[in-house]
């Protein structure tokens, strides 16, 4: 049998043999060592969305730690799209910092992948009749209407594109004026 003094001994080599090991790393001098490295430790927000903050200082804190959240999560473009639409409306700054809310992103995510589906249809809808860009036809397009079926027929109807097209999309919504 072994004695205790012998196993002690041994236990007591093993930890020694474990403390070299550890001795052969160097110790981190601070605390900031220990911490990951980004590459972009600070995110500068654009000035196109700092003009966009108001209110007291503790609500822009807010905001800017908001934004800075967004971009890190890879929504940059999606900001400057909205804040490019925030300066049409009469409130810009409070738009989009609605807009931009925690409780609105979702459906601001949903709106801006719409909105681009439906300047892109606009787009092909106004090619297509030979016209500019109108209200009109970004309003049927939003609605729902199917403009591009309703451009293709007023395209091959030769005259009077325009007024065939609108009088299409309305008896769709089921508003044309009826013939007399």
């Amino acid at each position: 049998m072994n004695s205790a003094s012998a196993v002690l001994q041994q236990r007591y080599a093993a930890l020694n043999a474990t403390r070299s090991k550890l001795d052969q790393h160097p110790a981190p001098r601070s605390i900031e060592e220990l911490v990951v490295k980004t590459n972009n430790p600070s995110i500068e927000l654009p000035a196109e969305i700092e003009a966009l903050i108001t209110g007291p200082e503790y609500w822009q804190t807010a905001k800017r730690n908001r934004y800075r959240m967004l971009i890190r999560e890879g929504h940059l473009n999606k900001l400057l799209n909205l804040a490019q639409i925030a300066t049409t409306k009469t409130s810009p700054a409070n738009w989009f910092a609605t807009a931009a809310s925690r409780k609105a992103w979702e459906r601001t995510t949903d709106y801006l992948s719409k909105l681009v589906t439906v300047v892109e249809t606009v787009e092909r809808v106004a090619h297509k009749l030979g016209v500019a860009v109108n209200g009109f036809i970004y309003k049927q397009a939003w609605k729902g209407v199917n403009v591009e079926r309703w451009a293709d027929l007023a395209r091959e109807s030769g005259k009077h594109r325009g007024k065939y097209f609108a009088w299409l999309c309305l008896r769709e919504q089921g508003t044309a004026p009826r013939a007399v």
